[in-house]
C-alpha cells in the first residue's frame, strides 16, 4: 500500500528489462539489473495498438532457450493471453528455463489461476494489469501467489479511453490499485532519471516511489539512452535517483507530485487541441 508521507519508503528497487539480445541482456546484469523479458506476445496487438506509437516483438522459443543459456540473473517470458494458447504457451515457457511467466492483459481470476495450475514449481507468475477489469482485482490479485503484477500504461490507456497515457497516474486509477494490491508493483518505464519525455523520467521514479513500487522496467527509452556503454552508469543513476526519493519530506513528496499533475493535465489538453484541429 502507499506509505503515509511522512514514513521512510524502501529503497528495495529491482530493474527488469525487455530485451532478445543475449550480449547485451548479459552485459546489463553485469551492471545491475535483476532480470530480462522475452517478449513472445504479439497476436491481437497491431490491430488493438493501431496508430500508437508502441513496441510489438515476435520472439521465439529459440530466443528464449538462448538467453537462458547466456544469463545469470531471472529470466521472464511475457506469453500471450488468448485461451485457445496462454495455457500452453505458459507451460512451455516454464520447460525452456523461464523463471517468471508474465500475463499480459488479464481481464478475468480464472485467466490467471489457469497459468498458475501449470507452472512447476521455481516458476512463477506475473501479471500486467492493462485494463478496466484488471484495475478493479487487485484485493484479488494480492490473494494469489503472484511475482509481482505491472501496470501498462499504453494498453490501460487504449482499453479505458483515457485522454492521455499518463492519465492513469494521476486520476488516482493506479494509487486505488495500489491501496489494494499488497505485492510487488511496478508502472511505466525507466530509464535515466535526467531523461525522458515528454514527462522526465525523475518525475515518474518519484510517483514510483511515492506508491511503494519494488521494480522497474526498462525498455526501447532506456536501449536509446544508456546505450551499449553506459549501462553501468544509467542503472547507477536510478537507483541512486531511488534512494534520493525514497528519504524525502512529506513537501517534497507532495511537490513532486503536484509537478506530475500539472505535466500530464497540460499533455492532455495538448492532445485535445491537437485532436480538435484534425476533426475541424
Amino acid at each position: 500500500m502507499i506509505l503515509p508521507a511522512t514514513t521512510v519508503c524502501r529503497t528495495e528497487f529491482d530493474l527488469w528489462m525487455f530485451s532478445h539480445d543475449c550480449g547485451y541482456a548479459s552485459a546489463a546484469m553485469a551492471a545491475g539489473m535483476v532480470g530480462v523479458v522475452v517478449d513472445w506476445e504479439w497476436r491481437d496487438k497491431e490491430l488493438r495498438q493501431a496508430g500508437r506509437d508502441t513496441e510489438i516483438n515476435h520472439a521465439t522459443e529459440e530466443d528464449l532457450r538462448l538467453m537462458r543459456m547466456a544469463v545469470r540473473g531471472a529470466v521472464a517470458c511475457r506469453i500471450n493471453n488468448q485461451p485457445h494458447v496462454r495455457v500452453q504457451e505458459a507451460r512451455r515457457a516454464a520447460e525452456l528455463g523461464a523463471d517468471e511467466v508474465w500475463l499480459p492483459m488479464v481481464r478475468s481470476v480464472t485467466e490467471v489461476e489457469e497459468c498458475l495450475a501449470v507452472l512447476p514449481p521455481g516458476c512463477r507468475l506475473g501479471l500486467l494489469a492493462e485494463t478496466p477489469e484488471a484495475m478493479g482485482l487487485a484485493t484479488q490479485f494480492s490473494r494469489l501467489p503472484l511475482s509481482r503484477v505491472y501496470v501498462g500504461l499504453n494498453d490501460l490507456w487504449i482499453s479505458s479511453g483515457r485522454p492521455h497515457l499518463f492519465s492513469a497516474l494521476i486520476d488516482r486509477v493506479v494509487e486505488r490499485f495500489r491501496e489494494e494490491y499488497t505485492g510487488a508493483l511496478g508502472v511505466a518505464g525507466v530509464t535515466r532519471p535526467a531523461s525522458g519525455s515528454p514527462v522526465p523520467c525523475r518525475l515518474l521514479l518519484a510517483e514510483m516511489s511515492r506508491l511503494s513500487c519494488r521494480f522497474g522496467v526498462a525498455r526501447r527509452a532506456f536501449r536509446r539512452d544508456a546505450g551499449e556503454t553506459n549501462l553501468l552508469a544509467a542503472i547507477g543513476e536510478i537507483h541512486a535517483a531511488m534512494h534520493q526519493l525514497s528519504r524525502r519530506s512529506p513537501a517534497q513528496i507532495t511537490e513532486d507530485r503536484r509537478a506530475l499533475e500539472i505535466l500530464v493535465r497540460q499533455l492532455e489538453f495538448r492532445r485535445a487541441e491537437l485532436a480538435d484541429r484534425a476533426e475541424s
